[in-house]
This record gives C-alpha cells, structure tokens and sequence, in this order.
C-alpha cells in the first residue's frame, strides 16, 4: 500500500508540475543578413515548434565560408530568451564529434582503426570473451561491435565516474551476434572509445577532445563538464502528458563521448563547418571521406559510417550526412548537404516525440534546397500507450476491489475446480504476462532500462509503476482467494468419515446412524 501511495503521490506532482504555456514560441532574433532567402526555414520552424510545443530552439545555416544564417526562438527551461550565448546538450551528436577525434589519431598513429579493442583496453570482455576480443576500434564507430541496443552503462549521473568504469559491467553482457556481422546502435561503443582515448593518451577524454578538436574548431563554449552543465546550461524540458515541463537533467561525467556534450548555436555551427571541409581543416579528405561513406546499412537507402548516418533528404536524392542525439530534456540535429549544413537545437525532447522532432531537422534541410518541407507526421502511439496504461490502472484497481469483497463475502458455491482455474488461475497467469510486458518487453522495444524511462518519458514511466503496483496487489488478492478455494475445497476431504461395517448381529445399526433419535 505504502508504494501504491508513492505512486499516486508521484503520479500528482507531474500532472501539477510546471508547464510551458501554450501558444507559438516567439522568434527572438536572427543574423543580420536574414531576409526573404530564410523566411520560409525561419517559418517553417516556427510552426513546427507551436505544433509540439517546444519552448525554445536555435537553428544555424552554414557554408564552408561561415554561418549564413542563424534563427534563435522562445525561451530556455529558466525563463531567458534564446540567444547567441544559449547553451544547449547535444545527445548522441557528440558521436560524429568523438569520431573526429578517434580518426585524427588514426591519422596520427597514435591508434589503428583495426586493432581490437583489448589491445588498448586489456580488461574488457563480455559474457564471451572469444567474440569479444575480436571486436575492434572500426567497430566500435560503425556501431557493428555486437553490444546490445541498451541504456543499462550510460545516462549515470555519478560523481567522477570515468569512461572505463563500465569495463567490471561489461562481463556479464551478452553480444547480439559476431562482431562486425550487424549494425545494433548502442551508446555504450562510444562509452567505449571514450576509454580507448584515455588509455592511450593517458588524459581525460574531454580534456583530449577540447584539445584536438574543440579548440582548434573555435567551439570555445563547449559543454565538456558536470559543473558547465550546471552552471551554463539552462534547464530543458521533457513531456509530461503532451506539454513540455522544464527540469534539472543529470550529466554523466563519463558520457561526453557518447551524449553529454553540449555547447552554443555558433558552437556546433563550426563543427558543421569543419564537415563540409571548411578551415580550419582538422582532417583531411580522405578521413572525412571514409567517415560518410556508409558502409553499413541499417535500412533500404539508409547506412551508417564512421559516426555519421548517410541518408537522403525527404523528397529527393540529395544525399545528406546527419546525426541526431537526444540528451535529457534536449535535442539537436547536424545535416550536412553537398554544400551546406543545418545545424538544429531544440531544449525539449521526448521518448515517444522523437520522430516528429526528428523531422524538423529534415524539413529545414529540405527547405534549405527549395523543396516542400516533410508534413508533420500523425503518430499516435504516445496518446495510445498513455490511454491504454491509465484504463489497465482503473480496471486493476476495480479488480482488487471485486477481490477484497469475494474474499469478505465468499459468493454461493459454484465448480470448486471451475472456481480456481477461472478466478485464480487464468487471472494469474494474465497478471504474471502482464508484469513481464511492462516491467522488461515495453521498455526493452524502447532501448531503456523500465528504471531509466523516469528519465526519458517520466508521465509513461509513473503510469507504469503504478500499472505493475496495482497488478502486483491484485496478484497477492488472487494468491489468497485461490489459498482459500483450495483449503474449502480440501476440508470435506480431511474431514470424511470411512462408513463402519455393519455387524450381521446388529442389522439396525445402519438405521440408527442416518435416523439418529
């Protein structure tokens, strides 16, 4: 009862918490060459951010010679315009960063991109250690490695958690198959490669990426750090029954190398710049090159390289370089086309949005070429998945109510045996599949841990608890009534009397025992 009530009492603190208010998030300002060439980009977003409610957005068009066109609209989590200087985290667009880094080391000799991981990081192996020594640093970056798609090593907030302290978790892993035969996307390969760099140079990764790329890109506002993010970033939001409420997201120290990298508008404008070979230079052509090629489909038309996606822009063949990456409460976007980029961030992010913030992106690039923007797509598996766990909540609840008067005031006796499979066995059963359905099948189809959905989508995540709760008591209810149709069922049973023999002297006895006087 007592983690029934906590679940009702988190269940109310979301619905009350704070929301950002409905209505078209405004346009703050832009760069000063902004006119008609941008309107329908600068349009376009806007409605698109009035459509999902997002509070505020920066978004950049970039060339080779610079930035040609910067957007800044609404408001960040702590109530500020958007503006140039707005840090923002960046998600799994830190990959394509962190392969950067790992290709210009290559280049260097400092590491080989076909040497398997354990010769960098002796202590790591999985469940099986043949496979897992096979794995190599290639691997790693194309995403082939075999390591589950799994938030179980990442999104961990600990203080001075380091990037090889997933290696101890990694033993009882099991791979998804030999490495290098499929792409499964996992985060923890980049966790990965973060303690490959350590080890070999024998720094701290952000200390090595500021250095060796950062730096040298003039992104000097990056967010590299627990205590940037704390002190720099304001807070995003993530959606609470369809409205975007802000939060203090967590910052795993050892995550910069796989989702917790951040930084402004210009910053990720330069690393944009820097793709589509725009000085400074920090890789030559030939590892750019082999960055975008995509050998590794994940998908008709769609491939995966060396940290980047190779895809092709809604409606049309254009080919586009992109990445996407959500971090708690946020999202951004790098598009590179063959002579431009688009560079998007947006501070709201959610689980269950993902697609259709996913498409913003792919409509400015679209826009950016002069075709019609993707329209927004009508998913509703979100407001499905919602009505369908708070119905399941109210039917167990009106369950384990019928239980507890069944148990108080047992009902005229029908089929003992019937009694127990249909009010005690096929219910224990539903309940038992049920517990598993949403305990470990829903949120493993989602890539999280059922603990780590708190973090992403906290409205499905409550409504789950309490679904699991609620299943959980009424399957104790039943556990009882069925201990107590058995013992009915049993007590005739231990208290039959063997019928005496009649004695032939005696032929009355039988008479008196049924007609006694």
């Amino acid at each position: 009862m007592v983690i029934l009530l906590r679940c009702l009492a988190a269940l109310a603190l979301l619905l009350l918490s704070g929301c950002a208010p409905k209505g078209e998030a405004a346009h703050h300002g832009s760069s000063p060459d902004a006119g008609s060439e941008f309107q329908r980009t600068d349009d376009f977003l806007r409605e698109r951010l009035r459509a999902l409610r997002i509070p505020g957005a920066a978004y950049a068009i970039v060339d080779t010679g610079g930035v040609r066109h910067t957007g800044l609209f609404g408001t960040d989590g702590d109530g500020a315009a958007v503006g140039q200087d707005t840090r923002f985290l960046w998600g799994s667009v830190a990959k394509p960063v962190t392969a950067t880094l790992v290709m210009r080391m290559a280049a260097a000799g400092e590491l080989r991109l076909d040497a398997p991981v354990v010769a960098y990081l002796p202590g790591f192996h999985t469940r099986d250690a043949a496979r897992s020594a096979r794995i190599t640093v290639r691997q790693l970056l194309n995403q082939t490695s075999g390591l589950p798609t799994s938030t179980r090593h990442t999104d961990c907030d600990d203080a001075g958690r380091r990037p090889a302290d997933v290696l101890p978790d990694l033993t009882g892993t099991s791979l998804t198959g030999e490495p290098g035969a499929a792409h499964h996307y996992s985060s923890t390969n980049y966790l990965l490669l973060a303690a490959v760099v350590e080890a070999v140079t024998n720094a701290p990764f952000a200390d090595v990426l500021r250095a060796r790329v950062l730096d040298p890109l003039g992104m000097a506002t990056a967010v590299t750090s627990a205590e940037q993010a704390r002190t720099e970033v304001p807070r995003g939001h993530r959606y609470l029954f369809g409205r975007p409420a802000a939060f203090a997201a967590p910052f795993d120290p050892a995550g910069v190398g796989y989702g917790y990298l951040g930084g402004t508008v210009t910053d990720l404008a330069a690393f944009a710049r820097a793709g589509l070979g725009g000085v400074p230079q920090i890789l030559g052509d030939a590892e750019r090159d082999s960055m975008f090629r995509g050998d590794i489909d994940t998908s008709p038309g769609k491939s995966y390289g060396l940290g980047w996606r190779r895809w092709t822009v809604p409606g049309s063949d254009t080919p586009m370089i992109w990445h996407g990456g959500a971090a708690p409460g946020y999202m951004a976007q790098v598009i590179l086309l063959p002579d431009r980029a688009v560079v998007l961030m947006l501070n709201a992010y959610g689980t269950f949005q993902e697609p259709r913030l996913l498409d913003i992106g792919f409509g400015l690039a679209a826009a950016t070429l002069g075709l019609d923007p993707p329209s927004d797509p009508a998913d509703h598996t979100y407001a499905a998945i919602l009505g369908a766990l708070g119905a399941g909540a109210v039917l167990l609840i009106a369950f384990s109510v019928r239980t507890i008067v069944v148990l108080r005031r047992p009902s005229p006796e029908d089929s003992a045996w019937y009694r127990l499979v249909a009010r005690a066995g096929v219910p224990l059963l539903l309940l038992a599949a049920l517990l598993y359905l949403l305990g470990v099948t829903l949120p493993a189809s989602y890539g999280v841990e059922l603990p780590q959905l708190l973090l992403w989508a906290p409205d499905i995540a409550v409504l789950t608890y309490l679904v699991l709760v609620l299943a959980a008591v009424l399957m104790l209810l039943r556990i009882l009534d069925t201990v107590r149709l058995s013992a009915r069922h049993l007590r005739p049973l231990r208290g039959a009397v063997v019928p005496a023999q009649v004695s032939p002297s005696d032929p009355g006895r039988s008479a008196r025992e049924h007609h006694p006087s």
